[in-house]
């Protein structure tokens, strides 16, 4: 048998390089994604004795509810109608699992706290919590 020469043996790269490309596009959309679903001009109340959040579940909704009443999810400015419409779609959907976290700011009136709490346990999703930031 006779042996081919080392120079003509060669790895196609070009598809190796393709696939590394998609692979960082993958991971650069990914990595912030979490933080679009927050607004961070939003202070949130201090408590003493509630743990963080430790529930990671990719399904989770994050609301964010401002001072002056104004509905969010992301970046996303939304009315009481279209909230219920997109929680109504998710609870369709996923079922009534899905966790839906409030991120309401500190000075935010309660009546308006509590008709989006009320919105969103009226729509069948009952894993509700409220975003806090542990007092130092």
């Amino acid at each position: 048998m006779k042996r081919e020469p080392a120079e003509n043996l060669q790895t196609p790269i070009a598809s190796l390089i393709d696939v590394v490309f998609l692979l960082i596009i993958f991971f650069v959309v990914t990595a912030d994604v979490d933080k679009e679903a927050r607004d961070e001009s939003i202070r949130l109340a201090v408590t003493r004795h509630v743990p963080p959040a430790a529930d990671k579940d990719p399904r989770r909704i994050t609301i964010n509810l401002r001072r002056s009443g104004r509905l969010g999810i992301g970046r996303q400015q939304l009315t009481e109608t279209q909230l219920r419409r997109i929680l109504n779609a998710t609870a369709a959907q996923c079922g009534t699992t899905v966790p839906v976290i409030v991120r309401c700011d500190a000075g935010a009136r309660y009546e308006i706290v509590n008709r989006v709490l009320t919105l969103v346990s009226s729509t069948g999703l009952y894993r509700i919590q409220l975003a806090t930031r542990p007092e130092i």
